[in-house]
Formats: C-alpha cells, structure tokens, sequence
C-alpha cells in the first residue's frame, strides 16, 4: 500500500502536475489521520469492554465482600442489643432499692458486660475499585452514589465504635468501685454471662445456671456502703446503653439496609 501512493506521488511529481499533487497530498493526510481515529476507537472500544469485563469482576467480589459485612454487622446487632436488654434490667434492678438490698452477684451479672466487637469491614475490593479509577465506569450513578454513601458510613461506624469502648471502659471502671468480682469460680461465671449463644433477653439461662448458683452460695458483698456510688456506677451503663441505642435502632438497621441495596442493584446490573 504505502509503495502504490509512492508510486502515485512520484508521478504527479514527475508529470509536473503540482496542483493534482497538492490535492491528493491532503486528501493522503487526511486518510491517515482517518485511518489514526478509526484505530484510537477501536482500541478506545477495547479498552471500555476490558474494563466492562474488570468492572464485572469488581461487582462479584464487591457483592461477596457486602455479604460479609452484612452477616458481621448482624452479630454486634443482636450483642447490642443483648447489652442495651441487660443494661435495662440493671436499670430497674436499682431503682428504688436500698443498699442494703442490693446483691453484689446480681449488680455483677448486670454489668458483666463488653463493648461490642471491633468492626471488620471487608474494603480491599472496594478499596482496589477506587484506586485503579474503575469506578468511574460504573454508569449507574445511584449505585455509586450508594457505594460512596456506604463507604463513608462503614467510617462514621468505627469512630462511633471508638466513643462506645470508651464509655464502655468508663462504666466498667466506676463499676469496679462498686462490686466485688473476686469469685473463686469467675471464670466459669464469665463464660456463662459472655456466652454469644445465649439467646435470652430476660437472663433466665444465666439464674439459673450451676455457675450462678455456685457464685451466689459464696455471699459476696458490694464494696460500698454508699448507695450514691452505685447510682453513678449504674448511671455510666446508661450513658453507654444509650450510644448502643442509636446503633440497633438507627445506624445499623440502616446500614443493613444499604447494603442490601447496593448488592441488589450490583447483580441485577452486572451478573443477570
């Protein structure tokens, strides 16, 4: 091909036929540059079914890693709520009773209680996403407003995390103040009133329990006469069942939710 126009060039050269060669030098210009167009598309359409290609993978590993959030999320959901439950019934316990009619074993098992686990939030996909600039083909742009969205809440969650651990080491402080934990069994006691798998809202299990009753046969007292003391003891639970609060009925909920929202819309989009 590029022997056939140099053929042709030299001819009109040859010939003396400037004009005719002036119209086929551009018309030789601006088939090359068709010819450039044609092959920056193409590659420019390669590019775009690669990255199509890429951004399918990203949605499967991104629904997959969503899914583990959600079934992280729900376990601290379910202990919140066991901890705010039991902080309640701590609540009620004290009111209106005396020093003297407050057990050391029942304040203990009201206020065994632990901040909610670390949240560990799976993000190297969408981490990855965000870096290699493949979020930007993304075309839904509600969905990626909703990736953002859930991207800047999972961080909002581990500051909330942070404030609810301090509380929680408030109250377990002042606590300390207040009851005697030196049970020759307390080991044994700890598994019963930390156990996950236990269900009960009401604590039924844990009264009943061998562990309990061994605990209660050993008649430990408060180490406080002052009824005051455990007033501001119970009242650091409070403040840390009211953080907790806005976590079960608000935050996570709504983050549940989210996610949900956005695998939804990940596999209708890229994997129907």
């Amino acid at each position: 091909m590029i022997k056939f126009f140099r053929k042709i060039r030299k001819k009109l050269i040859y010939d003396g036929k400037l004009k005719n060669y002036s119209f086929y030098a551009v018309g030789e210009i601006l088939l090359v540059i068709v010819g450039i167009l044609i092959a920056l598309q193409i590659n420019n359409w390669n590019n775009i079914r690669n990255e199509e290609g890429r951004i399918k993978e990203y949605a499967n590993a991104l629904i997959l890693d969503l899914e583990e959030d959600v079934a992280m999320v729900n376990v601290i959901l379910r202990q919140a709520k066991k901890i705010t439950s039991r902080i309640d019934s701590l609540s009620q316990y004290v009111q209106d009773r005396k020093i003297q009619d407050i057990s050391n074993i029942d304040i203990l098992t009201l206020t065994w209680v632990k901040s909610n686990r670390p949240y560990k939030w799976n993000r190297a996909t969408l981490e990855e996403l965000k870096n290699s600039g493949s979020l930007r083909y993304i075309k839904n742009n509600y969905l990626k407003k909703k990736i953002a969205e859930y991207d800047a809440f999972t961080h909002h969650l581990d500051e909330d995390f942070e404030n609810d651990k301090a509380q929680s080491e408030i109250a377990t402080q002042l606590i300390s103040q207040v009851v005697d934990i030196n049970y020759p069994n307390i080991n044994d006691l700890d598994k019963v009133l930390l156990d996950p798998a236990n269900p009960t809202v009401e604590f039924d299990l844990v009264y009943s329990s061998p562990q309990y009753e061994r605990a209660k046969d050993y008649n430990l007292s408060l180490i406080t006469n002052d009824i005051r003391k455990v007033k501001i003891a119970v009242s650091g639970f409070i403040r840390l069942k009211f953080n907790l609060r806005i976590r079960t009925e608000i935050e996570l909920p709504q983050l549940l939710n989210d996610a949900e929202v956005i695998i939804s819309l990940l596999k209708k989009t890229y994997l129907d």
